[in-house]
């Protein structure tokens, strides 16, 4: 069954299907099963944690406040009303809220097949990009968390899609023009579509860049490519421009609503700082998880070299892609995977130019780069002669990918790291109407609110209180540690004269995110503690809660 799937995938089905639609999508629509299945194997087994209960919690706020507190926070907001919209059907649960992820993320495969069909012209090009994009585990990766990054990889693939229709509509349009036939019926069609192509295209634009500002430099690249390609097929006539820079515009009004808030949250960002600085290994790495995903030690020597191979790799096969494809739009593919780095790296000069090491890389950053890095990948290996090395070269890294799926499933361990889930459980189940939960991070302070008013919640009366070190006001704390979601009632400044003689009291606290364990009062006789280990943020986490009895 394995080998005949491969073997109809590899071939382009068009003889055989011209007549039947259903037929013609069959393949396509096993990828997006496949896809579907991978994104949600052990999905829910996953304790939700600290960026996830962000999203969660955000979305209970009432529209007006909901929009303020997320100016207080780090990223725009079209992801969390796209939430907050799909929960008025589905509710806040966690396969609800992952679900929305997703769903994105095989609408990101479907949109990938879309895309390469359309700018490569080949069927079985577009199937490869699409089963690699399905199996790849740096991809699928995602959509486990309920975050903003497969919504905003599948509208950045859109914006790609619908700018390339606008500008072959375009300049089929004007190539008629110069017939002098510019009122044919199908000239008169081209240009309703080109210019609605273009609306459609400043639309999906205007959403990435109101997603994760890492989106902008997709935009950008984007915006650029339009602009080479008019300058190349029209030179000097700007008359032909205006279509492209009305888009512009447009992009720009969409989220002119938002500049007050990016401004603020600039200023935010600089005054606290938590992303680690960029280094020389850490683009290598970043090519590395796209493309093997498969877990590594960047400070290794053994590593360093293989990375150095994946870089000389990568640059090999962007070479052949670029030589061997006819098609103009590989070079929105280049400028799509390029533009990420590029402003990761600009960040990094800047900071250095002001005398800092500081920079804004993380590798989640990067999905939205690994779609135009796989579509690449998969157009250069459809085009490889002979054909049996092609295919050959297709079914090994297919193979693979499914390899470092399981390996990285296998890493994780889920069986035995339940994390939040099981803490909060126990909490729900022990914890009396006379008791105290006191939480020792914010990083796990959201996480389990989320827990406790969703599925184990405490008795009447007991409410979970964050302990602040001294700290009185929710404002005070750094804005990466969630200030969004934080009031002073929330907080508590110290544990003295929190609890009294006789009375229970649970402590959660972790060692992750650089956290520790509070001291607590000597009168806390510590009765019993419990480990939860966890993934999330990293493998190797651990949720701890203690038990203590006041003297």
């Amino acid at each position: 069954m394995a080998f005949l799937f491969f073997h109809k995938l590899l071939i382009p089905l068009n003889s055989q299907i011209k007549y039947q639609p259903m037929k013609k999508y069959f393949w396509l629509i096993v990828i997006l099963i496949v896809a579907t299945a991978l994104r949600f194997y052990h999905n829910l087994d996953i304790s939700l944690w600290h960026d996830e209960a962000f999203s969660a919690l955000m979305i209970r706020y009432p529209w007006q406040e909901m929009f303020y507190r997320l100016g207080l926070d780090v990223h725009p907001p079209a992801y969390y009303v796209a939430l907050r919209l799909w929960h008025y059907g589905f509710g806040d649960s966690l396969l609800s809220l992952r679900g929305f992820s997703i769903l994105f993320g095989v609408l990101g495969v479907w949109a990938t097949w879309l895309f390469v069909k359309l700018t490569f012209k080949s069927e079985k090009a577009a199937l490869w990009a699409a089963f690699l994009t399905a199996v790849n585990p740096f991809t699928i990766t995602f959509s486990t968390e309920a975050r903003m990054y497969t919504f905003g990889a599948f509208f950045a693939l859109l914006a790609a899609y619908f700018l390339v229709r606008a500008l072959r509509e375009q300049k089929e349009f004007y190539s008629d023009e110069k017939l002098n036939m510019p009122n044919l019926p199908q000239d008169i069609k081209l240009k309703k579509n080109f210019v609605w192509h273009y609306v459609w295209f400043a639309l999906c634009a205007g959403v990435i860049d109101m997603t994760h500002y890492y989106l902008f430099f997709t935009t950008v690249a984007l915006c650029l490519y339009a602009l080479i390609y008019h300058l190349y097929h029209y030179k000097y006539n700007f008359k032909r421009y205006a279509a492209l820079l009305s888009s512009y515009i447009a992009i720009i009004i969409l989220f002119l609503p938002w500049l007050k808030q990016l401004l603020f949250q600039y200023k935010q960002v600089q005054a606290g700082y938590w992303i680690p600085p960029i280094d020389v290994w850490s683009i290598p790495g970043t090519l590395w998880t796209i493309l093997l995903a498969i877990g590594h030690n960047n400070s290794n020597s053994v590593t360093q070299k293989m990375l150095i191979v994946v870089v000389l790799f990568s640059v090999f096969f962007f070479w052949r892609f670029l030589r061997k494809s006819d098609f103009y739009e590989k070079w929105l593919v280049v400028l799509a995977f390029l533009a990420p780095f590029g402003g990761a790296i600009l960040f990094a000069v800047l900071a250095h130019l002001k005398g800092s090491n500081t920079s804004v890389y993380q590798e989640r950053y990067f999905l939205f780069s690994s779609t135009f890095y796989i579509i690449a990948l998969a157009v250069w290996l459809e085009e490889i002669k002979p054909k049996w090395l092609s295919v050959s070269l297709f079914l090994i890294y297919a193979v693979f990918n499914f390899y470092a799926f399981s390996n990285y499933w296998s890493g994780l361990d889920i069986a035995h790291k339940p994390g939040m889930n099981a803490a909060a459980k126990f909490l729900g189940a022990n914890v009396t109407a006379s008791d105290h939960v006191f939480v020792g991070t914010s990083f796990e302070f959201f996480n389990y609110k989320y827990y406790d008013f969703s599925a184990y919640p405490l008795p009447t009366g007991v409410r979970p209180l964050l302990f602040s070190g001294g700290t009185t006001q929710a404002k005070d704390i750094p804005h990466f540690a969630g200030t969004a979601l934080l009031s002073d009632a929330d907080l508590l400044p110290s544990f003295s004269g929190a609890a009294h003689p006789g009375d229970t009291v649970w402590l959660l606290w972790t060692y992750a995110f650089g956290a520790s364990k509070p001291d607590v009062p000597l009168s806390w006789i510590k009765v019993d503690e419990h480990e939860y280990p966890d993934v999330r943020p990293y493998v190797g986490t651990s949720i701890y809660v203690t038990e203590y009895r006041v003297n």
